[in-house]
């Protein structure tokens, strides 16, 4: 299990890495490269690695049959409106508000969730109609007192509470390098109650990535049978998942382009590299969901509870070194360092506290 908490941080450090190519597409508005992102992270990536670490893809899908793929394409369609919800919601809501409570549902939702909630594949190939998914869920409230579930509900708290002063640190930094209330004054003119639920909408469909893994237990099986390493196996769920967020990003993206009349900027001079910039992304982005997926089949029971949570703290930890790194926090007060700082430590408490339920659930 050690091993699989390891894979879980290097999924962690390599999803805190991809955004840092944005910086370099300067040239570019935000939904040029995000579209770009979308056509690599959400179809060309996963697809390569798919068929890279299971040669039999397509019979997979083949023997499975369409029910079980669905579920998993339906997740997925799911989790593809997190992305566009996140970035709306800290719109309306401002980063620290908007950041931490998506953040906190994300991470709380994701591992928690599973401990209570489980997918009987079986029934996904017995069900008919539009009950196919409601038939397939089974919900165990009981398992939440398990020794090792409270550990990770505890580990998770102290994450939510790291997660909210990163979110207070990015906003006292803004304020120390702009001297500037517009952002603030924008924020304001906007409805509350509406980024309230913009927020709620990213926090709850963002999870569902990790609900496309475990609906999926079904292709990974197959996978197996197959002759694909147990570690690789779940590589068979990610082309279906993420390929059903490509329909949601890429069409939010294309509108965006259309209305801002940024179609010439993809062929702007000096803009070629931008492309190789976007794939890095992709590789990163869509390589730690792969290391993510790996992770959870050496956690044992708890793998997706306790890979979840590990994968999405180490991401925000590491984000934040790497803004150090590039001196994004240069000129900010100390006041400020010191309340970013106790969050990464309360970072690596709970992740500490969540890796200890691997050994709770021995017992």
């Amino acid at each position: 299990m050690l091993l699989g908490f390891v894979i879980a941080v290097i999924a962690g450090v390599t999803t805190g890495s991809f955004a840092l190519p944005m910086k370099f597409t300067t040239k570019w508005k935000w939904e040029n490269t995000w579209s770009m992102w979308t056509v690599w992270t959400l179809m060309v990536v996963p697809w390569v690695i798919g068929f890279l670490a299971i040669p039999d893809l397509v019979e997979v899908y083949r023997q499975v049959g369409w029910k079980p793929v669905t579920v998993v394409f339906f997740f997925g369609f799911i989790w593809g409106f997190s992305a566009i919800a996140f970035g709306t919601g800290v719109d309306y809501l401002g980063l620290g508000l908007g950041y931490s409570l998506m953040m906190g549902m994300i991470i709380a939702i994701g591992a928690i969730l599973p401990l209570m909630v489980t997918v009987d594949t079986s029934k996904l190939i017995d069900s008919t109609g539009s009950t196919m998914i409601a038939d397939a869920l089974r919900i165990h409230p009981e398992k939440i007192t398990d020794p090792s579930s409270l550990i990770i509900i505890a580990g998770v708290a102290v994450i939510i509470l790291g997660v909210v002063l990163n979110a207070c640190a990015a906003v006292m930094k803004e304020k120390d390098l702009t001297h500037s209330a517009a952002s603030e004054q924008s924020t304001e003119k906007k409805s509350f109650l509406k980024g309230v639920i913009i927020c709620c909408v990213a926090g709850v469909t963002a999870p569902m990535l990790n609900y496309s893994l475990i609906a999926g237990g079904y292709l990974t099986e197959t996978a197996e049978e197959l002759g694909t390493n147990a570690m690789l196996a779940p590589c068979a769920i990610w082309p279906i998942a993420l390929s059903a967020g490509f329909l949601t990003n890429l069409l939010y993206c294309v509108w965006l382009v259309q209305k801002n009349k940024g179609w010439n900027l993809y062929l702007a001079r000096g803009t070629k590299r931008y492309y190789l910039y976007t794939l890095i992304m992709g590789v990163l982005w869509a390589g730690s969901i792969a290391i993510f997926g790996i992770a959870t089949t050496r956690l044992g029971k708890l793998g997706p509870s306790i890979g979840w949570a590990v994968f999405n703290s180490v991401g925000i930890f590491w984000a934040n070194i790497l803004g150090l790194l590039t001196r994004e926090w240069k000129g900010v007060r100390k006041n400020t360092v010191w309340v970013m700082t106790i969050g990464l430590l309360l970072l690596l408490v709970g992740i500490c506290i969540v890796g200890w339920a691997n050994y709770a659930s021995k017992g």
